[in-house]
């Protein structure tokens, strides 16, 4: 899908940011619903049930809390996935290690997006990105293609190093998702332009599947739909994110039941 910069939207954006979701809130926007991972667990179902009934979702985003919390969001999103029929995104802000990664996708962790406060791993920069880039690897092999998500920050270095942060990820099969940094003023108006316009067309060029992510696109960059797809290829694109929705599910299913039958079976 070929998407392109709305100027306002960008302004009003950077005016007012979405505020950035955490591991303690609860709360929706357009049709996501953000769940904090550390929230109790029933009474949050609870209250997102009376609202699911009430408007629709199309994604659900899931924050993780820190690592000695992570048993917490696991169990948030082996609910979640339970008790709705929609597509759940996991958000860790660190860097996991493969063990938390085959959690989440066990759980039913649709897309996992890393949302570390460091640059991605483009060799550019001193600093170990070892860790990271074994991360990314391994949600790249774990989960289906174009599901492994990386969340970079406009305004917080040069547009050319974004850039390059962006056309790496893509090249690795990762999803670079990009967010405004707290620390981005209106000045830099033009530059997160060209970022955001850099993402789009890395996107199409890779003919990354982000569709998934599009819930979340529209509410937090300045990134809309070059043309109208129109009510037909709207209501034929639902069907097939539900085909695709129940397509990854089973295939989860199938990696991950036969594991946990050899465990019973071993009596662990």
């Amino acid at each position: 899908m070929a998407m392109i910069v709305d100027e306002k939207k960008l302004h009003d954006i950077m005016e007012r940011p979405e505020p950035v979701p955490d591991s303690e809130t609860l709360s929706r926007a357009g049709k996501v619903f953000f769940v904090g991972g550390n929230l109790p667990v029933y009474e949050t179902l609870e209250t997102m049930f009376e609202s699911y009934c009430l408007e629709s979702t199309d994604l659900f985003h899931l924050s993780f809390g820190a690592r000695d919390d992570f048993s917490r969001g696991e169990e948030m999103a082996r609910q979640i996935k339970k008790n709705f029929n929609v597509r759940l995104m996991g958000r860790v802000p660190y860097v996991p290690p493969a063990s938390f990664i085959e959690r989440a996708y066990a759980a039913g962790v649709d897309m996992l997006d890393i949302a570390v406060a460091a640059p991605a791993p483009t060799g550019a920069r001193p600093g170990n990105q070892q860790d990271l880039r074994e991360s990314l690897v391994v949600s790249v092999q774990l989960f289906p293609r174009w599901s492994a998500a990386f969340t970079l920050e406009a305004g917080a270095e040069p547009p050319a190093v974004l850039a390059r942060e962006i056309d790496l990820l893509l090249e690795a099969g990762v999803v670079p998702l990009v967010t405004l940094s707290p620390r981005v003023s209106s000045r830099q108006a033009e530059e997160i332009a060209s970022v955001f316009a850099h993402l789009a067309s890395g996107w199409e060029r890779h003919r990354a599947a982000v569709k998934p992510f599009l819930p979340l696109i529209s509410l937090t960059t300045p990134l809309v739909a070059a043309e109208n797809a129109g009510r037909l290829r709207n209501f034929i694109d639902r069907i097939r994110d539900r085909q695709l929705l129940a397509a990854s599910g089973l295939r989860r299913h199938l990696r991950v039941v036969p594991a946990e039958d050899s465990l019973d079976s071993a009596g662990l």
